[in-house]
């Protein structure tokens, strides 16, 4: 399964992400949430593991994007947080948050939805784990005369 995020956008993307992030439009316009880097990115990392799948639930990929998304945007919130707020209560919030500890939480959050759309399709009762053979020495077998 591959999915191609440029004919089939996210219906509303830069409200999912906000959402997620807990910050207002004016600090994180749906242009950048939308920006072809983000994009083209999340669209490459959900590819690469899903790849070998089908079937797999289009909700949980989206989720999957989204959430790798937030991971793309969050080291740089330092850097888009005005300087200067009206809501003083507000900009004391998203300069406490450890923008770079959000990241890897939405990059594991992206993980486990992956893992769990992967489990979905493998419910069949079909063990794809690995498993191992034990050679042992041929005198342990009764016939060896052959």
């Amino acid at each position: 399964m591959v999915i191609d995020l440029e004919k089939k956008s996210i219906d509303s993307l830069g409200i999912r992400v906000r959402a997620i992030m807990g910050v207002p439009e004016l600090i994180l316009l749906d242009e950048t949430i939308s920006s072809p880097d983000f994009i083209k990115k999340a669209e490459k990392y959900i590819n690469k593991n899903i790849a070998e799948y089908e079937g797999l639930d289009e909700t949980l990929i989206e989720i999957a994007v989204v959430y790798y998304i937030c991971y793309l945007l969050c080291p740089g919130m330092y850097a888009r947080l005005p300087k200067q707020m009206e809501n003083v209560s507000t900009k004391t919030v998203l300069q406490a948050i450890d923008w770079n500890s959000m990241a890897l939480e939405m990059l594991g959050k992206c993980n486990e939805v992956l893992e769990e759309a992967i489990a979905d399709v493998n419910e069949d009762g079909i063990d794809y784990s690995v498993s191992f053979a034990t050679l042992t020495d041929a005198s342990e077998y009764p016939n060896t005369s052959i």
